[in-house]
């Protein structure tokens, strides 16, 4: 799963990236996130009309038939195995397709000494941008704009940590990825195009539990050096 993460690369970074032409998508202030948690917004990248935009909207996904924000479930997060057959996600799936800008994300283990929830960040080498394959919907109703990072069981190399993560897209497949022309079984198979054996990992301190906590020492590494996943 993936329940916070980070953005802390520069807008040129993200324009590059994600291939922005529109005047109102150059330039923009991004000030660094570094403990993005559920129903905080976030920028996410889909097509539109035909044409590739940059969106803000809430990262705890909102169907466009949803009378209200209130929900049984969990939607900051899909499974990727059955996320194109569930009510919530199918048509985001078919027409909402999208990537989510991050640098790393946290999660947490149980700790054998205490028994607390002890945070560790992944993220690419260098802390190279990427993106999160995700959903979106926007909700006319609440004139709410909304997303989801998809999920996977994890890798072998990760499972240790969790049992699952986000699945973060080759840059290849971006085009693919977002394009209404891209059908939804095609779209699927792009979910293997993914950089989720590069990562690296390693413990932070634990008060990035807070999700009101901020700031470039979140990711510090709390008592160990980074570790390569292969």
């Amino acid at each position: 799963m993936c329940g916070r993460f980070i953005l802390k690369g520069s807008w040129a970074d993200i324009h590059e990236m994600y291939n922005l032409i529109r005047p109102e998508d150059r330039q923009r202030n991004l000030p660094a996130r570094y403990n993005i948690a559920p129903t905080n917004d976030i920028l996410y990248v889909t097509e539109v009309n035909g044409e590739r935009r940059l969106l803000e909207g809430r990262w705890w996904l909102v169907p466009h038939w949803a009378r209200g924000l209130q929900s049984r479930y969990p939607m900051f997060n899909a499974r990727s195995e059955e996320a194109h057959t569930k009510p919530a996600f199918r048509d985001a799936y078919k027409t909402g397709r999208c990537l989510i800008p991050a640098d790393g994300y946290y999660e947490w283990t149980t700790s054998k000494a205490d028994g607390k929830k002890d945070p560790h960040l992944l993220h690419l080498p260098d802390f190279e941008p990427f993106a999160f394959a995700g959903l979106s919907s926007y909700n006319p109703r609440l004139d709410l704009y909304s997303c989801t990072i998809l999920t996977a069981p994890a890798v072998d190399e990760i499972r240790m940590i969790h049992s699952r993560m986000p699945i973060i897209l080759k840059p290849s497949v971006f085009d693919s990825w977002v394009s209404a022309s891209t059908s939804v079984d095609a779209a699927r198979l792009l979910l293997e195009e993914h950089r989720d054996r590069e990562l690296i990992s390693y413990p932070v301190d634990r008060a990035v539990g807070n999700s009101s906590a901020s700031g470039p020492d979140l990711i510090k590494p709390a008592d160990t050096h980074p570790k390569t996943l292969f």
